[in-house]
């Protein structure tokens, strides 16, 4: 019912529960078994590549975000009911301007029934060995940058657009380790950044907020681009409604509530 009410088919609901108590690749497993039997189009797959991209994993990441002293049910709902919302203001534009609406083409197949343990094991073997070159290249280039220096020129420039966010300068680099490798290396740093009490609640909750409505920018966009999913809804969609919402946060942090907001949601 609740993926239905999103405006996609609600088979695509066991993608995102695979997603959400697992991880990405969990859900694109799913997703290559249901493609073969129902006819997604390009916008029904792109709502669900925003819906995962929100909301995966959360079993581990909220744990995450709890012993970031930000209280994990605040965090599980923030990220499924903006999930949620997000979804639906994507099918609506996709509905008002008939956008996507054509069948969708994904790279992901269906293994052959016919195929052996060992082809099953070689192919397995493949795709973590892409994961890990992935990853590798990722962590590789930020060394790379790090050391000729550009990384902190980055930082620097990130530290404009936080400022209008609400955040601080200290969390710049949280940020950027987050939106390139993903919450749980973000999530990393602000654990350490929070138990040195280095980080105000306000920065700590809203850099959290942030990193867990977009986060790993790189390598998850890559990976939902492969279930067939349209690039402006997974991450240009994405962007633009997580810094919205960041500065709706921003906002009722600035009233007359921010200690009550700050004493509910996290902890010393």
């Amino acid at each position: 019912p609740l993926t239905s009410f999103i405006g996609i088919d609600g088979s695509l609901g066991l993608v995102w529960m695979a997603a959400i108590l697992v991880n990405i690749y969990a859900g694109m497993a799913a997703f290559a078994s249901l493609q073969a039997i129902f006819d997604y189009s390009v916008a029904e797959t792109t709502i669900l590549g925003l819906l995962i991209l929100i909301a995966h994993s959360l079993p581990i990441e909220v744990a995450i975000a709890r012993q970031s002293r930000v209280s994990g049910i605040f965090n599980l709902l923030f990220r499924f009911i903006n999930a949620v919302i997000a979804g639906k203001i994507l099918n609506y534009i996709f509905v008002k301007y008939d956008l996507f609406s054509e069948r969708n083409n994904s790279f992901l197949k269906i293994p052959n029934n016919n195929i052996t343990n060992i082809e099953w094991a070689i192919s397995q073997f493949q795709n973590f060995l892409i994961i890990f070159i992935i990853i590798f290249l990722i962590i590789t280039t930020i060394n790379i940058l790090k050391f000729i220096g550009f990384w902190q020129i980055i930082i620097n420039i990130l530290k404009v657009p936080l400022y209008y966010l609400g955040m601080s300068e200290k969390v710049a680099n949280i940020i950027l380790i987050g939106l390139t490798l993903g919450i749980t290396f973000g999530g990393g740093f602000l654990i350490e950044e929070s138990k040195k009490n280095n980080i105000s609640k306000k920065d700590i909750l809203l850099s959290l907020s942030f990193l867990s409505l977009c986060h790993s920018i790189i390598e998850d966009t890559i990976l939902i681009l492969l279930l067939g999913s349209h690039i402006s809804g997974i991450l240009f969609f994405r962007i633009i409604y997580t810094i919205v919402v960041i500065l709706i946060m921003k906002y009722l942090l600035e009233t007359k509530f921010q200690n009550s907001i700050l004493d509910k949601i996290t902890h010393d």
